[in-house]
This record gives C-alpha cells, structure tokens and sequence, in this order.
C-alpha cells in the first residue's frame, strides 16, 4: 500500500472515530497544525475545528460510517478519493470525492469534498 493511500484510510479512521481523545490523536498524526476542510455543508480549520466538525457528523448521523469507494489517486502534494456514508444498516445515504493537498511532512494541509449524492438532494 503506497503513503497517500495509509494517509486517506487513516483520515477515514478520524471520521469513524467515535472517542473523542482518540480522534484527536489521529487528527494531529494526520493533519497539519493549519490544515482546513471545506465541503458544502462544513468546514473546519486547525486540528480543534476539524474535530468539531467531526464531532458535529457524529452527532446528526450516529453509529454511520464512511469508506473510501476509490482507489487513491495522486501525484506530488495533491490527491483525490471518493467515499460513501453508511447508515448503521449498511446503506449508503451519501457519496462524494474529496481532493487534498499535502504539507512538505505529507500530512494533509486541505481537503475539499464535493457532494456527489446526500440525503434528501435530489
């Protein structure tokens, strides 16, 4: 398994993290101190507004998950990956792509997501 690949599973390891002290340790193995996110329903800037946002997901959709749905494509400092959100059955309830660039230590400094399918868009 190649670097940006490890990098994207484990930044679903941070979506999926349900303890808070956890998640935070992921979030600063993985994300530069000045890192931000961007999709059109959240974002989230510096290791605290990411865990927020996080937490935030976790509080409207509990016990769902996220899985990456695509290889991880990269080259240089930038990289893209698609997803999808699980219901705690198993259904898919959203679907997006996500592009990232990375700091000079490879850790994620951006992530914007575009939402390719989500509840009640039609």
């Amino acid at each position: 398994m190649n670097a940006h690949t490890v990098l994207i599973d484990r930044y679903f390891d941070i979506w999926n993290e349900t303890d808070a002290q956890r998640r935070k340790a992921l979030i600063a193995a993985t994300w530069a101190s000045d890192a931000t996110y961007v999709d059109p329903l959240l974002s989230g800037r510096a290791h605290d507004g990411i865990d927020a946002m996080i937490r935030a997901v976790h509080e409207r959709f509990p016990r769902h998950t996220f899985r990456r749905t695509t290889d991880v494509d990269g080259f240089a400092d930038r990289l893209r990956f698609s997803w999808e959100l699980k219901t705690p059955d198993g259904v898919p309830i959203a679907k997006g792509s996500d592009f990232g660039q990375l700091d000079a230590e490879g850790r994620l400094l951006a992530v914007t997501g575009f939402l390719d399918a989500a509840p009640g868009a039609a």
